[in-house]
């Protein structure tokens, strides 16, 4: 009989614990909707993003929208994605992190809206399937430091993606109203102030006033990967077939093609090797050989990485590229791999 009593008070305590959890579940959810409706007022998008539900952890730090609309989207129109999920959500005056994942991003005809870029029409496809991306940043104000990272997964293309390490960051906190941190919702720059009658128009004001604050920010180390998911073989198909000419007298089309292909890829290599702004001999000779392989097909992934002795101002960097973009190399030590 104890026992019996004993199971019951403990399934009783499991339901409890069930239905609780749904509770805070569902108060967890308004909180949050309520939260990114604020920061769609903000920044006068409320108009433009809707969704069909809302969940988030009791715990916090956690939110998901399920079937995302997007509306008035340059050049692509509407946007649907199918689920977006924040993770790892912090926003305080200080500290600020997320991690932000759109799932079956799409047009309203069900393609992906990367299908009407110029760079990826190149390679013979527009109508591709619904693109992945995940955007993550890391702010901590204490320590000036912020971390970026946004990853592009477009199957029957490539998947991309970039990692940022920033210092002297502050200033961009300073581009949102009053010079408060910005949300972790927003984009910089999304609130800042309008421009003053005489003035320049609120949009090349605003674009001046980043500029001169992206001055300030250094740059501590950049990794940019590229994985290809069809694009270049794509691309060498196109180029054998139209770009390179064949005679009848000289053996089959498809020979011809590719020994011009790969005689045009050795030029390529040489040319790299003379050209490719890497100080050491042996590095620049690998560096070449690896960039060489991934765009013939060879390799189906490269990385490039800057990590330069000192973190880098993107003032600094602008003024180098201009007068003499010879000095970036050895400033920014580019390091390119598979």
């Amino acid at each position: 009989m104890e026992q019996r009593k004993l199971m019951m008070i403990g399934g009783g305590a499991v339901v409890a614990l069930v239905v609780g959890w749904l509770v805070l579940s569902n108060v967890a959810a308004s909180k949050a909707e309520a939260a990114i409706n604020g920061a769609l007022d903000q920044h006068g998008m409320r108009g433009q993003v809707s969704w069909q539900g809302v969940s988030a952890s009791p715990l916090g730090g956690s939110v998901h929208l399920d079937d995302v609309r997007i509306e008035e989207v340059p050049g692509a129109g509407v946007v649907h994605i199918v689920r977006v999920d924040i993770d790892d959500f912090v926003d305080e005056p200080r500290r600020k992190r997320a991690e932000l994942r759109m799932s079956g991003v799409a047009t309203s005809d069900g393609f992906s809206p990367l299908g009407d870029v110029a760079f990826v029409q190149a390679s013979g496809r527009s109508q591709l399937p619904p693109a992945t991306i995940v955007m993550q940043w890391r702010m901590d104000l204490d320590d000036d430091t912020l971390t970026l990272a946004l990853e592009v997964d477009q199957p029957e293309v490539m998947k991309a993606r970039l990692d940022l390490a920033l210092e002297r960051v502050a200033a961009l906190a300073r581009l949102s109203d009053g010079g408060a941190a910005p949300s972790a919702f927003a984009m910089p720059g999304a609130g800042g102030p309008r421009g003053r009658r005489g003035g320049p128009p609120p949009g090349l004001g605003m674009a001046f006033q980043m500029l001169e604050l992206m001055g300030e920010v250094r740059l501590k180390q950049l990794e940019a990967a590229l994985h290809d998911d069809g694009y270049i073989k794509r691309s060498i198909a196109l180029h054998k077939r139209y770009a390179i000419p064949v005679l009848p007298t000289e053996g089959k089309a498809a020979t011809q093609r590719d020994v011009r292909f790969k005689s045009d890829i050795d030029t390529a290599q040489r040319d790299c090797e003379k050209d490719l702004p890497v100080t050491d001999v042996g590095d620049r000779k690998k560096a070449c050989a690896t960039l060489i392989e991934f765009i013939s097909g060879e390799d189906d992934s490269i990385r490039l990485t800057l990590s330069p002795e000192r973190s880098v101002s993107f003032s600094e960097l602008i003024e180098q590229a201009m007068q003499a973009p010879a000095r970036l190399a050895p400033l920014l030590r580019p390091e390119i791999g598979s």
